[in-house]
């Protein structure tokens, strides 16, 4: 039984503060408090481009704009992916979706291919009601990205990005993303429900002796695109803009207000204007617009123990762990659910200072929600002796897992970044060794 016991903050967020008590399953009272948007989740799409050989590129857009980012020292402008807000009244997740691929990229769907991918994802389960409703599409870029008409996105900043598949998952796991942990979890159910592996630039399609082994992981059913698509050339990036608007890379804020919330958060609520910041020098634009986040005194670290089996590779531990704030996202996400850890990092101390021995890390952290929080998720793995206790699964069964209801789109992540460090392909169940042994010998 969970109620709500104060309204903290009341602006475009909202901060609440509840209790909630557990009965079954693990019994305990958990108080907290949590952030959230309009509608509360993100419907966000895995947008392809597909060039002469009909391989999959990813397809990011350019010009996310974020104050949480830049006061904590990072890009103010980065790469993301094509993503709304469920803010739109009597539009479901799939007319946000469609309708934010041709505003922040210009692109329309081809043919039959936009479709669901696994169920809705929490974003930051300690600190958010936030999910993600993810979605795969074959896009043709038609038009110019003309942004939502608000100041915060500018159409001089906005185009489409394409990358490469393995260049897009270094770009994510590099920080080079914003939301690089989100994204990895959306492009990663993306390939998957293609059929498409990056780690062998192939299709299952094509391969029978790769096909009889696929899993598909909770994407949803594996589907061959291609007969719908024409191969063609992936549109060239175009040189940045000479406007002011095009080289917009700095934020200047006032007024300004910090509502305290804890001793470890507050909500910042501030008037913003884009700025261009050179040699020392800022240009400030004109126009203000609003923008608030949850600001917070650490960090979160995802850690994951696992083994190396010698029959089903990696073994990674998951353990029932309690979200209370889901209990009041709407949609009904299970508060227990199988994760790793998640573990708070306090900013003022060296994470290393805070972890077990042992660890190492995967990448570099990725803002969790910036839109809504200047929070960073970390990825840590530790590796240990094969364990005589239960609570392990395989990578792809954690995977899957993370698809259906369980873990959160930081935990995907982290399992993607694994497979990736191991040289192992969940879908496969096998090494990219073993793989390329086995397309050697069919041939």
């Amino acid at each position: 039984m969970g109620k709500l016991a104060r309204l903290a903050f009341d602006g475009y967020l909202k901060y609440h503060t509840y209790q909630l008590e557990l009965t079954s399953g693990m019994p305990a009272t958990f108080t907290g408090g949590f952030v959230h948007g309009p509608g509360h989740h993100i419907a966000a799409v895995a947008a392809f481009a597909f060039d002469h050989n009909l391989t999959p590129h990813p397809i990011l857009k350019s010009g996310d704009t974020r104050l949480s980012r830049f006061e904590r020292g990072q890009p103010y402008v980065l790469d993301g992916f094509v993503a709304g807000r469920m803010d739109k009244e009597g539009a479901d997740s799939s007319k946000i979706a469609l309708a934010e691929l041709a505003e922040e990229v210009g692109g329309q769907v081809v043919g039959n291919t936009f479709r669901k991918l696994g169920e809705l994802t929490p974003t930051m389960p300690f600190e958010s009601t936030e999910a993600d409703h993810y979605y795969l599409a074959a896009v043709e870029i038609v038009g110019r990205p003309s942004g939502d008409g608000g100041l915060m996105e500018v159409a001089d900043l906005i185009a489409p990005r394409f990358l490469a598949p393995l260049e897009a998952w270094r770009a994510m796991d590099q920080g080079e993303v914003s939301e690089g942990g989100r994204t990895r979890a959306l492009f990663g159910r993306g390939f998957d429900a293609l059929g498409y592996l990056p780690q062998l630039g192939v299709y299952i399609h094509d391969h029978p002796q790769l096909a009889a082994r696929y899993d598909p992981l909770g994407a949803g059913p594996v589907q061959d695109l291609r007969p719908q698509l024409k191969a063609g050339r992936i549109p060239e990036v175009q040189p940045p803009g000479t406007s002011l608007q095009a080289r917009i890379n700095h934020v200047v804020t006032g007024p300004r207000e910090v509502h305290p919330l804890s001793e470890t958060s507050r909500m910042v609520d501030s008037e913003c204007r884009h700025a261009v910041g050179k040699n020392g020098e800022v240009t400030v634009l004109e126009g203000r617009f609003l923008s608030q986040y949850l600001q917070l005194d650490y960090d979160r670290a995802k850690l994951a123990d696992y083994y190396l089996d010698p029959e089903h590779g990696p073994m990674i531990s998951l353990q029932t762990e309690a979200r209370p704030a889901l209990a009041f996202s709407p949609g009904s996400p299970e508060v227990l659910r199988l994760d790793v850890q998640d573990l708070p990092l306090f900013r003022n101390r060296e994470p290393r200072e805070q972890l077990p021995p042992g660890v190492r890390p995967l990448g570099r952290p990725t803002g969790a929600s910036p839109g809504q929080s200047d929070l960073y998720y970390h990825f840590y793995v530790r590796q240990i002796d094969p364990p005589e206790s239960s609570g392990f699964v395989t990578l792809g069964q954690a995977i899957k897992l993370c698809r259906s209801g369980h873990g959160d789109a930081h935990t995907e992540a982290l399992c993607a970044r694994l497979a990736l460090d191991l040289n192992w392909i969940p879908n496969l169940n096998m090494s990219v060794e073993a793989a390329q042994q086995l397309l050697r010998a069919s041939r």
